[in-house]
C-alpha cells in the first residue's frame, strides 16, 4: 500500500518545492456543514432532502486514514493509509466537499523527520481522489490527529508542510482541535474545528453520557483561548456501550439488550437541549463560529432522532 500511495506524487510538486508559498488566502464565507464519516459515501434520498431542507452547503468527507501497520513480507511497521472511502453516489452540486484525512497517534510518532515526505503523501493523495470523484474545485482539506505535547512538533512539522503545499493550489488547511488541545499554541494552519463531541471517558462505568456532558467540557472551557479561527463540531448520534460488570465490553446500538446477568448497556445520546446548553457555553467564552457550525454526522438513521427545529437550532449562527 505504501507504493500506492508514492505513485500518486507528482513530478510537478519536485519542481515547486523551492518556492514560497506563505501567502493569506481569502476567508470562505460561513455556511451549515456537517461530516461524512464512512467508508462508502452514498447519500440516500432522506440525506440529500435533509441537506436541501438545512440549507448545507459543505460536507467535511473523511477520505481515509494514515495508519501503522505491519507489513507481512518485510514485518517491519510501515506508514500506510487504510480505509480508503469508496464513493457510490455522486456529489450534489451545491455541496462543497472538504476532504479529511485521519493521522493516527502511532503513525505520526513514526514519521520522525520524514513529515515533509509524508505531507506530500497525503495532500496528493487526497486531492487525487478527489479529482477522481468529480469532488469539483476543493478549496480546504482538513488533517485530524489528535495529538500531544510530546507528539506536537512532528505535528507541527507535518501541518507546516501540508499549508505550503495547499497554499501553492489556493487551497486552505484547517485541523481538528480537541478540547485538551485549547490553550496549548496551536499548530501551522489556516483554521480549525473544535470537536465538542466524545467529551468523556465511554469505558468508565462511571461517565453518564461520553459522547457529550457539559460538566465535561465546563473545565476545558475555564479561561480557554484558541489562535486559529474556530467552527463547532456537535453530536448527533447515539450508541449504546456493554459493560460487564464494571468492564466495558464494547459498543452496541442503542437499545441493545444484554444477553447475560452480569451485563448492561448505557445507552447514551445527547438532547438537543445539551448540545444548545454547550453550544451557548462554548460561544460565551470562544466567541461565535468563524465558518459556522458543523453536525457529526450525515446519517438519517441518527439525525432523524432530532427534529427540523432542534437542528436548524444547533446550526445557527
Amino acid at each position: 500500500m505504501k507504493q500506492i500511495l508514492s505513485t500518486i506524487v507528482l513530478i510537478t510538486c519536485l519542481a515547486v518545492a523551492c518556492c514560497s508559498c506563505q501567502k493569506s488566502l481569502q476567508p470562505h464565507p460561513a455556511c451549515n456543514a456537517l461530516y461524512y464519516w464512512k467508508t462508502t459515501f452514498a447519500l440516500g434520498d432522506e440525506e440529500k432532502e435533509f441537506l436541501d431542507q438545512h440549507q448545507v452547503n459543505k460536507l467535511y468527507v473523511r477520505l481515509f486514514d494514515v495508519a501503522l501497520e505491519r507489513d507481512p513480507k518485510t514485518h517491519k511497521n510501515e506508514i500506510v493509509p487504510i480505509a480508503t472511502t469508496k464513493f457510490k453516489s455522486g456529489i450534489p452540486d451545491s455541496v462543497e466537499i472538504v476532504p479529511v484525512v485521519y493521522v493516527t497517534y502511532e503513525a505520526l510518532m513514526e514519521m520522525y523527520n520524514d513529515t515533509e515526505h509524508y505531507a506530500t503523501l497525503i495532500v496528493e493523495r487526497a486531492l487525487a481522489m478527489c479529482a477522481h470523484n468529480q469532488c469539483a474545485t476543493i478549496k480546504e482539506l482538513q488533517i485530524d490527529c489528535d495529538w500531544t505535547s510530546y507528539s506536537k512538533d512532528r505535528y507541527v512539522s507535518l501541518c507546516q508542510k501540508a499549508l505550503e503545499q495547499l497554499h501553492k493550489r489556493d487551497v486552505e488547511l484547517s485541523i481538528t482541535v480537541r478540547l485538551h488541545q485549547l490553550g496549548e499554541e496551536m499548530p501551522p494552519a489556516d483554521k480549525g474545528v473544535l470537536m465538542l463531541y466524545n467529551t468523556g471517558s465511554f469505558k468508565s462505568i462511571e461517565t453518564k453520557n461520553s459522547i457529550l456532558d457539559i460538566e465535561d467540557v465546563k473545565p476545558y472551557l475555564k479561561d480557554a483561548t484558541c489562535q486559529l479561527p474556530l467552527s463547532y463540531a456537535y453530536p448527533v448520534f447515539g450508541w449504546g456501550l456493554l459493560f460487564e460488570g464494571d468492564r466495558f465490553s464494547g459498543i452496541v446500538p442503542e437499545g441493545h439488550e444484554p444477553a447475560l446477568p452480569n451485563e448492561q448497556v448505557r445507552n447514551e445520546r445527547p438532547t438537543a437541549d445539551q448540545i444548545l446548553e454547550v453550544k451557548e457555553a462554548v460561544e460565551a467564552q470562544l466567541g461565535k463560529p468563524q465558518a459556522g457550525n458543523i453536525l457529526y454526522h450525515l446519517d438519517f438513521s441518527q439525525l432523524k432522532h432530532y427534529t427540523p427545529y432542534e437542528v436548524d437550532q444547533i446550526l445557527a449562527y
